[in-house]
């Protein structure tokens, strides 16, 4: 399907969202998505529509400010555990998963480096790298990429302690 990029190749991918890339939920399910994450507001998203084809659906909403407003890190903080476990769940049911924001680079990396820190036990550039390698573009809004840094940072400091 276009526009999805794969960084876990048949589990885990990010894409756009269906407010700037149009979609269409039997092409997600054709390319083998059975879960969708919004890290957004879910702004297009049909949850009925993919319900009805079998495609599991949750919205977690991180911060949307460009560059991030003090009190967005903690916003992060709070959510990314959620849509871990989100998609956590849904793939050790066999369901591929597709994470999406608006343009699905900075919200999505976010989420994804996080997931890949976590799940692979990855340090944040490394989890930040391995974003980029799929999705060269990721966590390019102003002030962005020190703001993932600082979040992922929080976050593998949390999981030692």
């Amino acid at each position: 399907m276009d526009k999805i990029f794969w960084v876990l190749p048949g589990r885990l991918a990010g894409r756009s969202g269906p407010d700037q890339d149009p979609w269409d939920a039997a092409s997600l399910h054709a390319a083998g998505i059975r879960a969708v994450l919004s890290v957004n507001g879910g702004d297009m998203c049909r949850p009925e529509e993919l319900a009805g084809l079998g495609i599991n659906y949750a919205c977690v909403p991180l911060s949307a400010n460009a560059p991030p407003l003090p009190g967005d890190a903690h916003v992060c903080a709070r959510a990314l555990p959620q849509a871990r476990a989100f998609v956590t769940a849904q793939l050790e049911e066999g369901r591929a998963v597709l994470v999406h924001c608006t343009a699905g680079k900075d919200r999505t990396g976010l989420f994804l480096s996080y997931f890949l820190m976590h799940s692979a036990r990855l340090t944040p550039h490394g989890a930040i790298e391995a974003v980029r390698r799929v999705r060269p573009i990721a966590l390019s809004a102003a002030g962005w990429d020190a703001f993932a840094r600082e979040v992922l940072a929080d976050s593998a400091l949390r999981v030692r302690r």
